[in-house]
Order: structure tokens, then sequence, then C-alpha cells
């Protein structure tokens, strides 16, 4: 027989006269009443193939392989199922209701009844074997349509013993029974389509292992632990199996012996690979399988061609957060390939060239640790982030591309630019990924020496941020003009912020704008010099402000105040304007900044580079941004208020602000109007109104709190109170004018008795019982203090009466 012949189930019992599942297999499980999700997906997924037109381009369904070893001669053979027990009962089970439901026993006799029993049985139990010779004989007297259960209908038959009650596999058949009833109740005309050896409907991949020599040691591993093999090792003995048709002709070596491509997997993955992953083993179930697995998951997507019509299919099956791929996964979308199989044998081979421990490849671990990322790999596969991913495409192809000649120093100058590229570029959807796989299989030819070939192509990459690729030409040309440049450059990219991004650095010391006039090569040796200190002053002042975290913490926020002072460096975040966060990817970061990618990041990064040209590292900057912040002058009102109450940016958890269609500015607790939020002037007097309430200022005004809101029904601002013959609470809130400070007059029918004092005054009006006064910003604390002396002549008044 053929490797792996494509076959449906008539020609199986065509090739072996008898199916039997051996002794060693368990019970019939796919019918049990826990499986029903798998049992309901399996009946659909035949009951739409053999709904199909015998034409469609999708048939046939192909059942996976089935594989196991024949027994008897040519004129008695028997099939024994290693793999596959469920699919065939199945399988069988289905015959039989459609031979009934379509009124075709002959056939069915003539394929699965030979000298009184069924052609199909089990060995696990006799009462089970007893029971396929009864079923394949059984001709029901009603047809399907009157009959509702066909569990009821069996074990009532005469036939049926008691006994079998207990008899797992039996239940488990007459519940597939029901479930087929269920599901194919109303079908016409299957039987024959599931026949159809011409044009077949359902298929799947016949093995027989006696040809490969392989029998033996798959049943000694199952009998040695007295339980099947695990998912990963029916893996292996499949995955050696495909190699048998792989790598023809090559042959790997051993110590002094060498072996076929299917040999030397197989002796390497039971030994000196295994020992790789055995530290990183399951602890409960002592096995590494899930490490093994996973890795494979992460060769097969890297692997993939991203010029293929599939990719991007491939991709989403083999990067998923639900259940990891099966083999049936691999073999069926073809990613058991020769390059897969190329690259685990490279990868693995370099990885335990030292042995059980990983071995090291790069010199050190600036730019990826590899011991770190072997241990998400295995822990996750190929459900990492597309950052990780693009980096391991680039480290894995420079292994599998230069193989035995790995230079060191080319290798690690290769994964400081792809790290560099990955890191910053945006990646949203795998479209995105897919892109930068072209770009890394474009650059794969010039990772031996990447520095020369991005210093002199004219575009040396793609499938990454344009702002990166031209940032990487520009520090490629400078390494290799001067000396000097290598350590400034190596220091700028491992800031942990930075990640490789410092092309805000080479703007700022006019660098950028030099070399596009002429290319760094033609500089002399001072010109280089000169612009080596310019980039070291900016870099320790970037040094100072950010850590490798984000931003440094300062005193009430210094470093958001200046810059305010010398422009509006806000960035867009959604419908908000963020005073920045230290995210690597939101819209509204610091990081966004630094890139200077759109017009509003450009605007607010030249905005940084006049506050660093006020400072410099031998200074004191803490003081320097003090005399910045307090000799500001002619600001716009907004960003005034923000840089004389620091306390604006505490309140604003998130970072951001929100400034409506009218221009009033919201500050906001989390990103919506939905949660707590303040007006932006109303929030800066109440911080300056409490101190002199706290010195009782305000007499005989109370300040009680700001009021935050939640939604827009109502507008957020501070509350005062007075306390007369009854107690008046007035609300200042923001509006388009400024402010408007109100109380709304609601208590009884009787306006209290000061309404008439104050309506009288030039300053307040009274429209349907609410008392107001609009005012700018200007005016604000005119009108709080003329309230106040308003209110203190009424009492004053009010007493004397008395």
């Amino acid at each position: 027989m053929s490797f792996g012949s494509q076959i449906n189930y008539k020609q199986l019992l065509e090739r072996h006269q008898r199916i039997r599942v051996p002794m060693i297999q368990r019970d019939y499980a796919q019918g049990r009443p826990a499986e029903t999700e798998v049992r309901e997906e399996f009946l659909k997924t035949l009951r739409d193939a053999l709904a199909k037109s015998p034409e469609d381009l999708s048939l046939p369904l192909n059942l996976d392989f089935i594989y196991g070893t024949v027994e008897g001669d040519e004129q008695a053979r028997r099939f024994l199922p290693l793999d596959g027990q469920q699919r065939l009962t199945t399988l069988f089970l289905l015959h039989w209701y459609l031979a009934w439901k379509d009124d075709k026993w002959t056939a069915f006799e003539q394929l699965f009844l030979s000298d009184g029993h069924s052609r199909f049985a089990y060995s696990v139990r006799t009462s089970s074997n007893e029971f396929f010779d009864q079923l394949v004989i059984y001709r029901p007297g009603s047809s399907p349509q009157d009959v509702r259960t066909l569990v009821a209908m069996i074990v009532d038959q005469p036939w049926y013993f008691r006994s079998w009650r207990l008899d797992p596999t039996i239940q488990a058949v007459l519940n597939m029974l029901d479930a087929i009833h269920a599901k194919f109740g109303e079908s016409e005309g299957l039987f024959e389509r599931l026949l159809d050896k011409e044009q077949p409907a359902i298929t799947f991949q016949l093995l027989d292992l006696d040809n490969f020599g392989l029998s033996d040691d798959l049943y000694i591993k199952m009998n040695a632990r007295g339980k099947p093999l695990t998912a990963f090792e029916t893996f292996k003995a499949r995955y050696e199996l495909e190699l048998i048709s792989q790598l023809h002709g090559e042959t790997f070596s051993i110590g002094d012996q060498t072996f076929d491509a299917a040999d030397y997997v197989a002796r390497r993955m039971d030994t000196t690979w295994a020992d790789l992953f055995w530290k990183h083993r399951s602890r409960e179930k002592e096995l590494y399988d899930d490490a093994f697995m996973n890795v494979f998951r992460a060769i097969a997507l890297i692997t993939r061609n991203p010029e293929s019509h599939e990719y991007l299919s491939d991709f989403g099956k083999l990067n998923t957060g639900g259940n990891p791929p099966t083999y049936a996964d691999f073999h069926s979308y073809r990613w058991l390939d020769e390059q897969f199989t190329r690259a685990v044998m490279c990868l693995l081979d370099s990885w335990c060239s030292n042995g059980s421990t990983l071995c090291r490849l790069l010199p050190d671990d600036r730019y990826l640790d590899e011991e770190a990322f072997f241990g998400k790999l295995v822990e996750k596969g190929a459900n990492l982030s597309y950052t990780d991913l693009v980096q391991f495409s680039g480290y894995a192809q420079f292994i599998i591309e230069q193989q035995d000649r790995i230079d060191t120093r080319a290798f690690q100058e290769w994964t400081r630019v792809v790290k560099n590229l990955a890191m910053n570029t945006a990646y949203n959807r795998p479209a995105d990924f897919q892109r930068s796989a072209r770009g890394l299989a474009g650059l794969l030819q010039q990772s031996g020496d990447i520095l020369t070939h991005f210093a002199q192509a004219e575009k040396p990459a793609t499938g990454f941020s344009e702002l990166q690729i031209a940032e990487e030409k520009l520090k490629s040309q400078l390494i290799l003009a001067h000396a000097g440049w290598r350590e400034l450059v190596d220091r700028a990219e491992c800031h942990g912020y930075f990640l490789g991004q410092i092309g805000f650095l080479l703007d700022f010391a006019d660098i950028a704008a030099k070399s596009a006039q002429s290319a760094p090569d033609s500089w002399d040796a001072s010109e280089h010099v000169t612009f080596q200190a310019a980039f070291l002053k900016y870099m320790q002042l970037s040094e100072a402000m950010f850590s490798a975290n984000g931003l440094n913490k300062s005193y009430r926020h210094r470093w958001q105040r200046a810059l305010l002072c010398l422009g509006d460096y806000l960035l867009p975040s959604g419908r908000n304007r963020s005073f920045l966060v230290n995210s690597m990817t939101e819209e509204g970061s610091w990081k966004r900044l630094l890139s200077g990618s759109g017009h509003h990041a450009a605007t607010a990064r030249n905005i940084l580079k006049s506050l660093f040209d006020k400072l410099s590292q031998e200074m004191d900057i803490d003081k320097k941004l003090d005399e910045v912040i307090k000799g500001a002058e002619n600001l716009d009102p907004w960003r005034n208020a923000i840089v004389q109450c620091p306390a604006v940016i505490d309140y604003c958890m998130r970072r951001s602000i929100r400034v409506d269609e009218h221009g009033t500015i919201y500050l906001l607790q989390q990103s919506q109007m939905n949660g707590s939020h303040a007006e932006l002037f109303t929030f800066c007097l109440f911080k300056e109104l409490w101190l002199e309430y706290a010195k009782g200022g305000l007499d005989p005004l109370k300040l009680m709190e700001y009021i935050s809101v939640n939604g827009t029904a109502i507008e957020p601002g501070i509350r005062f109170y007075w306390s007369g013959d009854k107690v008046t609470y007035f609300d200042l809130a923001g509006c388009k004018e400024g402010f408007v400070l109100y109380s709304i007059l609601n208590h009884d029918e009787n306006l209290p008795p000061f309404v008439d004092f104050l309506a009288g005054k030039p300053c307040f009006t009274l429209t349907e019982r609410r008392l107001e006064r609009k005012c700018s910003h200007s005016e604000i604390r005119n009108v709080i203090e003329d309230l106040r002396k308003y209110l203190t002549e009424f009492t004053e008044g009010a007493s004397q009466d008395v």
C-alpha cells in the first residue's frame, strides 16, 4: 500500500476483510453523554459533506490519518486500528442508520456482514462484539420517521441482553445512534454517497504501520504505561511517518552514524531535544509535551510563505488563544512541509549544541535574551505579540540561513536592526505582521552585513515603519563613518523606554538635517566630534527626563508644566487630548511624541527640543524647570490654568482632557464623559478658594466641595452655601462666556428674603426661580467677593431689623 492512501470506508473493507479494534484500545467514547459538543460538531461535519454535490471542489472531507497494523493472510486480513477507533466506529453506525433510512440493506450486508458476523468488531469486550453482530443483522420493523428514539427501540428487542447496560461501549453506541437519528432524520439518498468510490464524500488517510516498521515501538509505548499515547506522542509518530517522504537523499549525522530525516528526527526527539525541553515539563503531569508543541507551533508560523494566499488564514490558526492546533491541523493545512522540517532540525540542533542547556548564539542579551525568549516560546508557542513574532522570525531565519557558519558579530547586528524595526512599527492586525514577514524575507540575503546594506541601499527595507527604516539607515551611515558613534548609538538605543527609536536625538542635534545635505561618510572628523557632543547633551537630558518605564516623576509635574509654558504639547488620544502616558503603543504617549510621527507629534517634539535647549546636564534641572514655569508669560488661559494648578494633572488619572464643541475643557478621571469628570477653570478656582476658605476669607459663604459628575446631564462645578433663615446653596459652573454663579430657588413658594435684596443689585438677575450671574474668567473673583459682601450686608441688615 502506498504511504498515506486516501480511501473511503468501503475501500478499507475491500482491502482488509475485517476491522477489529484491538484489546488495548479504550471503550467507544464519542457517544458518551459528556461528549455532546464533540459528537454534534462531528456529525454536522459529516452531514454537510454528504449533502454537497459530488462535483463540489471542497470534497472529499478528509478525516485525517487512520493507522494501525494488519494481521492474517490475504484470505482473512484484519486491520487493527491504533488510531482512528472513534471515527471508524461512528462511520460504521452511520452506514447502518443510512442503510435503514434509504432501505439499502442488501448493499449494507455485502459490506458489513460475513458468515453471520459483523466485519466491524471490538476486542475490548466480548459483549461489545456480540452487540455489533446483532446490530448488523437487525432490521427495524418501523421506518425512521416513525421512531422517536432508537435507544428505546433497540433495548426493547428480544436479542438485547439486560447485562449490556453495563457495557460502556454499547451504551455509547446507543447514544450515538440517537444523535445520528436527530441529525440525519430528514436526509435522503446519502447511503450511496457514503459508498461512492469515484467521487467520495468522506475519506481518510490509511497507514498500515507494518509497512514502516513502527508498529512494535508504538504498541510497546502504550503497553508500558498501560494507557494510550499522549497527543504529542501521537504527533511524533505521525510526523515521523510524514518525514519518510521528505528530504530524499539527504543524510544527517549523529556522532559517526548517518540517518535519513525520519530516523534522525525520531532519535533527536527522544534524546538530545527531549533533554532541552525536560526542565520545561508540566510539574503536574511530568510531561514536556506542551512545551514541544508550542515551539513547533511558533516554528510553523514563521516558516509560512508570506506571499501565499493561505498566509493570513494559517496565521490565524497558529496564533490563536483558543485550543492549540492538533496533528490533524498540522497535516491538513500542510504546515509539516520541508521548510518546517529544516527549521526544526536547524533550530533545535543549534539550541542543543551545548547539551541539555540552551546554547546561546548571540554574544550578549542586549537585543534578545535567548533564554528568556525560549521560555516564552515553550509557554505560549505562536501566541506571542506581533513584535515578539517578528523578532523570533528574524532570529530563527538568520540561524537557518547561516547554520554552521554563524558570525556572532553579524548575528548581533542583525538582531539589533530587526529589534529596532519590530519594536517601533505599529501592529494592529495580522496583515501588518505579514508585511513585516515579507520585509524580513527580502532582507535575509543581506543578514551577513546588515549595516553596510542599510548604509548604502537607497531603500534598505520594506514592511516596517518608514520613519524607523530611515532612522536605521542614518544610524548605519554614522556608525560606519566614524568610530565615535558606536558607543553613543548603543547607549541611546538600549535605553529601556526608547527601545532603539532615537530619531529625536538625531533631530535635536541637527544630525538628521545635516545628513539630508551630505552623507555622513563625507563629513570630516571634527564635524563628527561636534555632532557627537550635541548628541550626548540631548541624550543625557533625555536620560534625566525618562526612565526605562517612561517619564520620571517630578515634583508637581515640573516636566509637563514647563512644556506647557513653551507650547501646547498635548497629543490627540481618540476624542481626548493627553498630557501623555508611558505606554509604548497608545496614541497619546511620550513614545509617540518622541517618534514625531504625524503633525501633532512633530509639533510636540519641537516643543520638547525648545525645553531641552534651555537646560544642560551641568545645571540643577529641577531648579531650571521651576524658573521656566515661574517666568511663563502671555499663555493661553487654559495652559496658564494648568501650569499654575498642577493638581489638574493629578485629577486626570488617565492623563486625558476633553474639549467639547463649545470650547469647554473637561478633566477626565478615566477616558470617557460617563466617568467622573471636572471642568478645568472651576477646578483650578476651587483649589485657590480652598486656601482662602481655610483662613476664613469667604465668610459668610461656606465652601463645600468640588462637584465632579458622571455623564453630561449636569455640569461639574463648585458648591457654596449660606446659612440665613434657611440654608441656601450657590453653584459655580463653567459656561461658554466663562462662569455662571447661580442658585436654584425651589425651597418653598415664598422666595428667601435675600433674593429681593440681591436681585436689586446690578450684578444679579432673577429668572424662573433661578438667581444667577454670568461673568468672564477675569471677573469671577470680583463676583464671588460681591456675593460675599452682599450676603454680609444682608445678614447685618436683618440683624439690625430684629
